[in-house]
């Protein structure tokens, strides 16, 4: 036999969107279980938040945790796009915004969840029943299994996405590209180091983001139109690239260093809800890095998740479809934005790789969501 609880709302993912909304839905008084299942990546990503998201942050309750914990003020950008001249980015408010670690973030957000609310395990089977849904669970590091009964499920869960499986929804993919990534180690801070330093090269883009004064994210972002793609899987040929840059030339350590291959394309899924489900965060539609959209807008869905559940829970008529409507709208804006910015790198025109990111259409997103 298999234990049952039941709840208001059940959260696939506890990632920041799921995690937030899990905090936002508890403090409208619903019943929440957050199901997250344990990852063991080594790699520790670096992230951005730009200072125009504060008043959101404050108005969710999340402001005062930048100010604890390693997250810093995002002390400056450079780039060699277009150029290969090293460009500093201008002041867009009083400073550039935060750089985060985004783990210790997610964690700190998920101590103020009451512990019964979090459950570490993985939804093996998901269906809906009468009064919502019903979902298996296998807990992590038990043989314990546990039903969920849930009048609600909202999707968190990431890039993979978990309901677009279940319900057969169509990804929307409008690019291919994939990150190498890799995390380094510094014995004392490279002096006068940009917090962010993004150059293009012939056949991709690099990046170096601080996660502290003493740990930057490295990555090499290219698609399968990269000569010796595969390759970068292996350190030894990160250096081949790194002579074409500056930054990333300086921050690349000599000795050999564990390399974890992410998908950066850019997706959103056809149908962001329906009956007693919504999607959200990048299993509802994801972001090119180089866009910075990524953790803002994962943040602001899951206010905007936790509002549109709260309401049709109140019984209002047309507040998911308010939420998808939103969502698709900003998600054209993104992809619109995001061809801009490749077309302004002009120096690689012979570039298979450059010709793909500048030429692939951006059609009206509202055209093929629901």
């Amino acid at each position: 036999m298999s234990d049952v609880l039941e709840c208001d709302c059940l959260i696939i993912g506890g990632g920041i969107t799921g995690t937030v909304a899990a905090k936002l839905l508890l403090e409208h008084g619903h019943k929440v279980m957050l199901v997250e299942e344990s990852s063991s990546s080594k790699i520790r990503l670096a992230e951005s938040l730009p200072a125009s998201i504060e008043p959101l942050l404050a108005r969710i309750g999340l402001f005062e945790l930048l100010t604890s914990g390693p997250h810093v003020l995002h002390t400056g950008m450079v780039s060699s796009w277009g150029s290969p001249l090293l460009q500093t980015a201008p002041l867009v408010a009083a400073h550039h915004g935060w750089k985060i670690d985004k783990q210790f973030f997610i964690e700190q957000i998920r101590s103020t969840l009451p512990k019964q609310s979090t459950l570490l395990g993985r939804v093996k089977d998901a269906r809906r029943v009468e009064q919502g849904w019903q979902c298996s669970i296998n807990c992590a590091n038990t043989q314990n299994k546990l039903v969920i009964k849930a009048r609600f499920v909202l999707d968190a869960s990431g890039r993979q996405g978990y309901l677009p499986r279940v319900l057969n929804l169509q990804r929307h993919t409008f690019d291919k590209l994939s990150a190498f990534v890799t995390n380094m180690s510094l014995k004392a801070p490279i002096q006068n180091q940009p917090a962010v330093a993004v150059e293009a090269f012939r056949d991709g883009w690099t990046l170096v983001s601080k996660i502290s004064d003493h740990e930057s994210m490295l990555a090499i972002f290219c698609n399968q139109f990269t000569p010796d793609f595969g390759k970068l899987k292996q350190c030894e040929n990160w250096h081949s690239i790194a002579k074409q840059t500056h930054w990333f030339r300086k921050a690349l350590p000599q000795e050999p260093f564990d390399i974890k291959t992410l998908n950066a394309s850019s997706h959103i899924i056809s149908q962001l809800h329906g009956d007693n489900w919504l999607i959200a965060g990048d299993a509802a539609m994801s972001f090119d890095p180089l866009s910075s959209h990524g953790m803002t807008t994962a943040i602001y869905m899951a206010e905007k998740s936790a509002q549109a559940i709260h309401k049709a829970f109140e019984g209002e008529q047309g507040a998911l479809g308010n939420y998808s409507e939103t969502m698709t709208q900003i998600y054209n804006s993104y992809l619109n934005e995001l061809l801009g910015h490749y077309r302004r790198e002009q120096r690689f025109t012979d570039s298979k790789f450059w010709q793909s990111k500048q030429q692939f259409s951006a059609p009206e997103v509202l055209k093929v969501v629901g």
